[in-house]
């Protein structure tokens, strides 16, 4: 007999319940631990005949190897779970994509945060999450120019540094750095006490707005004065029980907590530029999932790239903020690509729109739903073409070798904005529209 293994629990599961069930499964929800061994739980009414019970508990156990925690443990009824709202409410749990009446619980050491309900809506200031798979890819200088730009447009931003090193590097030498950075407040604020005074010895004036209208503060990741400053790395992402709430509390929480003290300053910005930390991890997922920010997902038009985004998609599709029909507050709405250092030639861009739909379509609706769920939902599939105008449709940004030696410290050798103009073309005003399209509502009426 082959061992089972990670990749067909699931699905073997499913197989199972399936031929015992057939069509009208009972609501089901799968609870896998860190180590990937799984537990059904299903209503007490769902099977009266306790033979029948057994038998299909061990048929699980035997299936399913060293991935069962024990024939008397596969199997359990909501009644046998000591306190089944922490299931059946647990904020992880999601619908399991092409399975009906069936939910998931993934009990995971990091990474939680992506297919968690974002914790807003509107994040209290406009946002913005810069994101990509790879580094390198020009996502730190493209927001940095972009603060630029706001300054320009007598916009006050605050930039904060999601990765170290980061755009601080880009903006700010080391005599000009603030006492603290954003470790330092995530520290105190997991302790409760990130108060507003703390907040401002994080955040610096950059030089870059001195000629402009507008201002641009960064919040570095550490300042001239932090120390531990890994050992307070290894706490920022710990969650805490806070009492107040009854509520688990973690990195994304406490990033929604820091925009609503920018949002309480006498002098708040218009927006916050948050350049997040390349690749799979927990920064990302708070960034991009659970702040109601606008996000750039920055990519070269390379194989590793495009394999990687379809890993996350394909992820995505249970996210609880992700629904069929793509309502209004769906999270794909607020993903945008970003063509990142792409030749200037149609036939470079055009390849670029067909591999980001082709890799879209692991995240988009499909039409296979059944009809009863259909009409349940009162929607209809969101469907695009290529040419359409959705989430896979790139900002474009050309390939400049210049852009890799812009020096944005000494004002000596500073690139003229023209210079700027010329590589990044249109992405920053279609930016800023994208990120201040509310605010413009607004302004408009």
């Amino acid at each position: 007999m082959i061992a089972p293994k990670f990749d067909s629990i699931l699905l073997d599961t499913l197989r199972i319940l399936g031929q015992q069930f057939g069509d009208s499964p009972p609501e089901t929800t799968l609870i896998r631990d860190a180590l990937g061994k799984l537990v059904v739980t299903i209503p007490d009414n769902a099977m009266s005949d306790s033979a029948e019970w057994d038998a299909l508990a061990d048929e699980l156990h035997r299936a399913l190897g060293i991935y069962s925690p024990g024939s008397k443990r596969i199997l359990l009824r909501h009644s046998d779970l000591v306190v089944p709202e922490d299931i059946l409410d647990s904020p992880d749990r999601v619908r399991f994509p092409d399975a009906s009446k069936t939910w998931l619980i993934d009990r995971l050491q990091t990474n939680q945060d992506w297919l968690r309900k974002p914790l807003v809506e509107q994040p209290p200031l406009p946002a913005a999450v810069a994101f990509s798979i790879k580094g390198g890819v020009g996502r730190t200088t493209a927001f940095a120019l972009w603060a630029w730009y706001l300054a320009k447009q007598s916009k006050n931003v605050v930039l904060v540094d999601l990765e170290a090193p980061g755009v601080a590097g880009v903006l700010l030498d080391e005599d000009h750095m603030p006492d603290y950075g954003l470790v330092d407040w995530l520290v105190e604020c997991l302790v409760g006490q990130p108060n507003e005074a703390l907040l401002r010895e994080c955040m610096v004036d950059c030089a870059l707005s001195n000629d402009e209208p507008g201002r641009i503060r960064v919040l570095p990741a550490f300042g001239r004065k932090t120390q531990d400053y890994v050992n307070k790395l290894g706490r920022i992402y710990m969650p805490t029980f806070r009492a107040e709430t009854g509520e688990f509390s973690g990195l994304a929480e406490r990033l929604l907590i820091l925009l609503q003290q920018l949002a309480g300053l006498f002098d708040k910005p218009d927006a916050v530029l948050l350049d997040a930390r390349a690749g799979l991890h927990d920064i990302g997922s708070a960034a991009v999932t659970r702040l109601g920010a606008k996000v750039f997902l920055f990519a070269r038009d390379e194989y590793q790239s495009w394999q990687a985004y379809k890993k996350l998609f394909q992820h995505l599709r249970m996210a609880q903020s992700v629904e069929w029909g793509m309502p209004e507050n769906d999270l794909r709405w607020r993903l945008s690509m970003v063509a990142a250092q792409t030749e200037s030639t149609d036939a470079a861009r055009l390849r670029f729109v067909e591999r980001s739909y082709e890799t879209w379509q692991e995240f988009y609706d499909t039409d296979e739903i059944e009809e009863e769920e259909k009409k349940k939902l009162g929607r209809e599939p969101q469907l695009f073409n290529p040419e359409d105008t959705g989430p896979h449709q790139p900002a474009f940004i050309g390939f400049d070798p210049r852009v890799r030696s812009f020096d944005l410290i000494d004002s000596q050798a500073r690139p003229s904005w023209q210079a700027v103009e010329q590589a990044f073309g249109k992405f920053f005003p279609n930016a800023t529209t994208r990120l201040l399209q509310n605010n413009l509502a607004q302004e408009t009426i």
